[in-house]
């Protein structure tokens, strides 16, 4: 494997470099014993599974609240939908200390007393043990992240402009972004509506759910910038660094986007390359990655036909490419392979880390590696029974056609384990092959 000793470019080569970041290679080994912790998925479910059970077994309290006194349907809204979904969806690892806010919230507006005042106090007990364990858990990665840091020999150049992807509001889901921003353009549309077609005249006319909307927009708003500034200062407390790992299903999972049907420009287009033609290729559109084009289904080197007519041999030279597979691709090319990935910004498990172009590892080496960046490195928990979860540019899964459905006659199996991927090759006639 080739090292990081020396300053590489982020992307294919002739483009503007950007900034400077050491880089530190974890092997295989290293990357499977990070210290474990809750997945996000759990602490969301431990958070709003009983933040919604508490809410129903006080909702009647909550409705004759002298702070809120209308009915269920009167206050539900677009806006205050939009408020619990992106609060569910987009709170990650902050979720608990949200949960806690929520259940301080209640017990302001309820002022409760008896029974009703023990059940709130356990469930801010409750809320605040899991903010504190969900902490204690996320520290000991932290701190694992800040010993490779300090263990960096090595440096890689970011591409021009990717520093941008670090920034504050690239720390949260763009779903959220978009969820919050619909919910202030909610009451901001309604009020333009009923000042047009009402005797409406001023904020004081709007009913109280409209004061609602506006309330849960600007809640919503606001929750979104702390959470994306906490963990902008989590980024920024760590300090931008790159990671090279392994793409290991058996220690990821490590989300891949992939070109599938797509051929490098610089390395496998040749002379007798016809998928630029536009009789045959021009419908499709246009990759965003410059360095691709789409693979022509009868070009004479990329096409189904060429693929099919190569000897064992022949296709064993090109088994390590997405191409060759085309819609049929999926995770088996990069089992067993001792695949590597480049991802920067890995501050937490709530952190959302972004892939780095290596020369070493993208148009280099095996030339699978620069069809393949990573959407999201999440946790590096045991999971030997899943398979490495792949997505194309689109954010689509990436699954392949189940053989078993296939309709075309077979050709051949080719045994790929030769060249390290744990998988057969199923050739058919009329299509690209499978991965079993």
């Amino acid at each position: 494997m080739a090292t990081a000793r020396n300053s590489q470019a982020g992307y294919a080569a002739g483009t503007v470099a950007g900034r400077q970041i050491p880089m530190r290679q974890v092997s295989h080994e290293e990357w499977a014993s990070v210290p474990r912790t809750i997945p996000n998925f759990w602490v969301a479910a431990a958070t709003w599974l009983p933040l919604v059970t508490l809410v129903i077994l006080v909702r009647q309290d909550l409705l004759h609240s002298p702070y809120l006194d209308q009915s269920f349907w009167h206050i539900a809204s677009f806006s205050m939908i939009a408020t619990v979904l992106a609060m569910i969806f987009g709170g990650g690892r902050q979720a608990p200390w949200m949960g806690l806010g929520v259940a301080a919230g209640v017990y302001l507006l309820l002022a409760p007393a008896g029974d009703l005042q023990r059940m709130l106090m356990l469930s801010m007990a409750y809320f605040l043990l899991l903010s504190l364990t969900v902490g204690i858990l996320d520290a000991r990665l932290r701190r694992q992240l800040k010993s490779w840091k300090r263990e960096a020999t090595g440096g890689i150049e970011l591409a021009a402009g990717q520093e941008r992807d670090f920034g504050i509001t690239k720390q949260m889901s763009p779903t959220v972004w978009k969820l919050a921003l619909g919910a202030l353009a909610y009451p901001i549309l309604r009020l333009g509506w009923e000042l047009i077609s009402t005797e409406v005249h001023s904020l004081h006319d709007l009913d109280e759910g409209y004061r609602l909307d506006v309330l849960a927009a600007v809640i919503l708003l606001g929750i979104s910038l702390l959470i994306s500034v906490l963990r902008w200062m989590h980024l920024q407390a760590m300090g931008l660094f790159a990671l090279e790992v392994p793409a290991d299903h058996r220690i990821g999972p490590t989300s891949l986007r992939a070109c599938g049907n797509a051929i490098l420009i610089d390395t496998d287009e040749t002379a007798n390359c016809l998928c630029r033609n536009d009789d045959k290729n021009g419908s499709k559109k246009e990759f965003e990655d410059p360095r691709f084009i789409f693979c022509s289904e009868v070009c004479p080197e990329h096409g189904v036909h060429a693929v099919n007519q190569l000897s064992h041999e022949e296709f064993l030279g090109i088994a390590a490419q997405p191409w060759v597979y085309g819609e049929n691709l999926n995770g088996k090319l990069l089992e067993g392979t001792g695949q590597r990935l480049v991802i920067a910004g890995l501050s937490g498990w709530g952190s959302r880390p972004i892939a780095v172009r290596a020369s070493w590892l993208y148009g280099g080496g095996k030339q699978a590696s620069a069809y393949y960046s990573p959407e999201s490195a999440r946790e590096p928990l045991n999971r030997s029974k899943r398979r490495l979860a792949v997505k194309t540019p689109n954010g689509d899964s990436v699954l392949g056609d189940d053989f078993d459905n296939n309709k075309r006659a077979e050709i051949d199996r080719i045994d790929l384990h030769p060249i390290g991927i744990n998988a057969h090759a199923v050739r058919v006639h009329g299509g690209r092959p499978f991965l079993i």
